[in-house]
């Protein structure tokens, strides 16, 4: 009987293994030896100073501010909005505005200004007022032809170091969800239509001629019983005897 060693099966797993082995510790021998190729676990530092946000000075809006605001966002409005006499409106817009486009792609029409057939402003409100930036709500009034009762909108407004005398338009966002559904939403809604029955009058009178029919019935049952009561008692005495006149003793 030969060895374990004689078998040809045994001699390739053995070779497999072995190599398996070999190979894994060479891997792990390598990584214990290379370690951690980083030079530091530590963030770099840098002398210059951290940046820190700081909420801009509030301001309190005058009545001539507000003016001025309200009559910067409708004249935005009718002309860039509305897309009529945009050559007009180009001169309102700010710097984020003006960015990703030239002049003449602004009077093809196609913009970056959302569109609204506008035809007035139904309620405005100060969202926030910093210095030299103002954001405003606005209810915008759309037109009866294109079937839009309203939209809301936030326009934000700033003061440029180049023109620091005139508000100029940095945002244009619309507010809320809004859609062609939304109609006619600012007039008084119709009223409903009186609700209209299903069956006629005639058929309230069913129920009360089958209730008289069933009292009537019991009616005449029982003026029938009494009257064969009567009739069986009168029988009954004329069977033992009894008069009409005469009393049993």
């Amino acid at each position: 009987m030969g060895s374990g060693l004689s078998s040809p099966r045994l001699r390739r797993r053995l070779f497999w293994s072995t190599g398996t082995i070999g190979v894994l510790s060479a891997l792990t021998i390598t990584a214990i030896l290379i370690g951690n190729t980083g030079k530091s676990n530590q963030a770099p530092l840098s002398n210059k100073p951290a940046w820190v946000y700081r909420e801009p000075q509030k301001i309190v809006l005058s009545n001539a501010d507000r003016r001025e605001l309200f009559e910067t966002a409708t004249r935005f409005i009718r002309t860039a909005v509305a897309r009529d006499h945009l050559d007009t409106a180009w001169q309102m817009l700010g710097p984020e505005m003006r960015a990703g486009q030239t002049r003449r792609s602004w009077d093809t029409g196609f913009n970056n200004v959302v569109p609204f057939p506008a035809v007035g402003v139904a309620s405005w409100d100060v969202l926030y007022a910093y210095r030299g930036d103002v954001a405003i709500d606005l209810a915008v009034v759309g037109a009866k032809s294109s079937g839009w009762a309203g939209k809301t909108f936030t326009i934000e407004l700033k003061h440029y170091p180049s023109d620091p005398h005139d508000w100029l338009v940095a945002a244009w966002v619309p507010k809320g969800v809004g859609g062609p559904q939304q109609i006619k939403s600012v007039a008084a809604p119709p009223a409903p239509p009186p609700p209209k029955a299903v069956l006629g009058a005639e058929w309230l009178f069913a129920p009360l001629v089958i209730l008289g029919s069933a009292l009537l019935c019991l009616a005449g049952w029982g003026v029938l019983t009494h009257i064969r009561q009567r009739r069986s008692a009168r029988r009954f005495a004329e069977a033992l005897g009894y008069s009409s006149t005469s009393k049993p003793s």
